[in-house]
């Protein structure tokens, strides 16, 4: 807290951070409220893997939901009003509370799982906790580019088959622009941590336009977020402060700035590591960024075994997000609704591709889906 004590920058970032949990209520009003209430429908049993029994959790009712939220809303401006008056001790613990309450509505559907709350999840444990946060914070977030620029090296974005909406943008403009994202996001991206206030602004100023154009495609949420986000990056200066978040032999004696950032880079890489394919997974992603790289076609199925025949049928929905319509969770989220006994001996298959593929691949097989627990079958595709 000394720092942000110390730092009028760091004082209105926490009145940005607080705004993002203002929007973050908006959004979730406005689409997200059956997805936390109690319901029958097997659609609705999408859980986190580590919380596989959320559907206890969550509200009796979308009226009990939505008071929730504006409960949430309105300590998110009181928050941002300390942040700003100067009343640091107070607003930190309001910014501390709210990521309590945002981590509980988000832990109640896996619905609502979006790189726009992995980030803001990051950026605020590193604003709360870690120490150098003028130089951690845009660390943080040049890692996340790089690592969005990673998971774009692929057909489906290269040439725009990726998009949830096209852009409108002519064919070769279209491609060229989705080719330079890449390149900005995975190489300009350091220009970020220049010692030349020039270069950081003209990189900073592509992003900017970047999540500007982006609305037309992805809708608001998701640009006003990283807008928010970049906030320091336009604060620091505002504010006359020493810009501390270049790389020299400084950075390399902030010991704690160098294990952290690394560590968000491997969780970057286990989807990699783990997958065979990242874009086909779920599990493996948890813990890194989880956009939608690449467009999924699947096949699922239950084989139940019986005494002289086998029974293959195709129960499951999927996700309407197209992110989510192939993934492994979202399918064995709805496996215990389907059990009615759990006796029965069946067995679990599910196939995707790209659609950039040509053949479909096997991606998991699970024997005896019905006397496994949510949690086993949450956590299947790393156990």
């Amino acid at each position: 807290m000394k720092e942000i004590l110390q730092s009028r920058a760091l004082q209105i970032y926490g009145a940005l951070l607080a705004a993002t949990h203002v929007l973050s209520a908006y959004f979730w009003m406005d689409r997200s409220l059956d997805l936390v209430v109690k319901a029958g429908e097997v659609s609705s049993a999408l859980c986190w893997p580590w919380a596989p029994f959320c559907q206890t959790l969550r509200f009796s009712s979308e009226a009990q939901a939505a008071g929730y939220l504006e409960i949430y809303a309105l300590l998110g401006v009181i928050t941002a009003v300390l942040f700003v008056a100067g009343k640091v001790r107070w607003a930190y613990a309001g910014l501390l509370g709210l990521l309590g309450l945002k981590i509980f509505f988000t832990s109640l559907s896996y619905g609502l799982m979006g790189n726009y709350h992995y980030m803001s999840f990051i950026i605020h444990g590193a604003f709360l906790f870690a120490p150098y946060k003028k130089t951690l914070i845009p660390l943080c977030l040049g890692i996340f580019y790089w690592g969005a620029g990673v998971l774009k090296l692929n057909p489906e974005w290269l040439s725009g088959v990726a998009l949830i909406h096209p852009t409108f943008l002519p064919g070769p403009l279209e491609h060229i622009s989705l080719s330079y994202a890449v390149l900005l996001e995975c190489i300009f991206v350091v220009g970020l941590f220049s010692s030349k206030a020039w270069i950081r602004h003209v990189v900073l100023i592509q992003f900017v336009l970047f999540h500007a154009f982006s609305w037309h495609i992805v809708g608001y949420f998701y640009p006003l977020t990283m807008l928010l986000l970049l906030g320091l990056f336009v604060l620091i200066p505002l504010c006359k402060e020493p810009w501390e978040a270049e790389w020299n032999p400084f950075i390399l004696k902030q010991k704690s700035t160098l294990v952290l950032g690394g560590l968000l880079i491997f969780l970057q890489l286990i989807p990699y590591l783990w997958a065979t394919d990242p874009a086909a997974s779920g599990t493996p992603r948890l813990v890194s960024l989880n956009m939608l790289d690449a467009r999924m076609e699947c096949e699922t199925l239950l084989i139940r075994h019986q005494n002289r025949a086998n029974e293959v049928y195709d129960p499951f929905i999927k996700a309407p997000s197209t992110r989510t319509q192939c993934d492994p969770i979202v399918f064995l989220s709805q496996i215990p609704a389907i059990c009615k006994d759990s006796s029965e001996n069946m067995d679990f298959w599910l196939q995707s591709r790209r659609t950039t593929d040509q053949k479909m691949q096997t991606r998991l097989v699970i024997k005896d889906v019905c006397k496994k627990n949510p949690a086993e079958l949450l956590w299947a595709e790393v156990l």
